[in-house]
């Protein structure tokens, strides 16, 4: 039934995606907003630690209880109504061209060597947040290809990974609303708020971080992930966003993030005398193929998934 879900959420998606102003996003945003105004405000940092803790318990486990209670009541009376729950979850939350349209938009003027319309879609992506203003066509590819690699993994492969856990679809909901909250209540400036939704969506996130990294290496540049993932991980400040971007940067052959700084020569010096390796960049500049092979590196990852869960599914038909 899982992969079956899936696959129908994402012909469905394909067709008709799901946009980022969706009235599901929109409601989910209210919700947290809601919880957030309830539990902030006690302390010169918003809500107090524990007040912060309850909160994310109240955003995340409500919604997700009631979407496992309808599932479970729907597969005891009638499974065909499971199914279809499963897939409308899937659908709703999976969000496939929520983070690829943007990355098209901006592909498509680097394409036509538009680098002012590159700027404003990028910039239209990230928010008020990021300066585009003055980003050479190198430093746009690469911040698109950085947005889009995270975002393939918030809105595929991570959800991917909670459909396939006993939960269902509800685990589908809780990752999508911890991560969604992590990002509105730092939006807020509630500090322990944001903490709070930060830690909880770690704790969700550290394994499927690691599963679609892993993935990346498999089906692209297996040694270059694997030497990024090993050494170029501190060039970003989230950790598990390290493990995806550095991983993902190696599979594709580029380079992302902050540049390496050299060693001067006393910390050389001391390198040598112990042993340890010199620690190089990976890859070449991003280019505009690049983005092409970003694309396929995705699609082959979301392929592999696919081809996965249907030989699971053949196997428990066949045991």
């Amino acid at each position: 039934m899982t992969f079956f879900s899936i696959l129908f959420a994402l012909i469905a998606e394909q067709y008709r995606p799901v946009s980022a102003n969706h009235w599901v996003h929109r409601v989910g945003l209210r919700w947290l907003d809601w919880v957030a105004s309830e539990f902030g405000g006690k302390t010169e940092d918003g809500a107090s630690p524990v007040g912060a803790r309850l909160a994310c318990l109240v955003a995340f486990i409500l919604p997700t209880f009631l979407v496992f209670v309808i599932y479970v009541a729907c597969m005891l009376k009638y499974p065909i109504l499971g199914f279809i729950w499963n897939v409308i979850i899937a659908y709703l939350f999976f969000g496939f061209r929520q983070f690829s349209h943007s990355f098209t938009l901006v592909h498509e003027a680097i394409q036509n060597h538009d680098l002012p319309t590159a700027r404003l879609m990028l910039g239209e992506w990230y928010g008020p947040e990021l300066d585009v203003s003055n980003l050479s066509e190198t430093e746009v590819i690469s911040l698109a290809l950085e947005r889009a690699i995270i975002g393939s993994h918030h809105h595929v492969f991570g959800v991917l990974f909670w459909f396939m856990m006993p939960m269902g679809p509800a685990g589908v909901v809780l990752y999508r609303l911890a991560d969604t909250a992590a990002q509105r209540w730092s939006e807020r400036g509630d500090f322990n708020l944001s903490e709070a939704a930060r830690h909880f969506f770690y704790v969700l996130d550290w394994i499927p971080s690691r599963i679609t990294a892993m993935g990346f290496a498999i089906v692209g540049n297996f040694e270059g992930a694997v030497y990024a993932w090993r050494h170029l991980t501190g060039k970003w400040a989230d950790s598990l966003s390290a493990v995806i971007l550095a991983t993902g940067s190696g599979a594709l052959g580029v380079r992302l993030g902050e540049p390496l700084s050299e060693p001067d020569s006393d910390e050389a010096l001391r390198m040598a005398e112990a042993g340890e390796p010199l620690i190089y960049e990976v890859g070449l500049e991003p280019t505009e193929r690049t983005m092409r092979s970003a694309i396929g590196l995705v699609w082959r990852l979301v392929i592999a998934w696919m081809a996965l869960l249907l030989m699971l599914t053949i196997a428990l038909w066949l045991g």
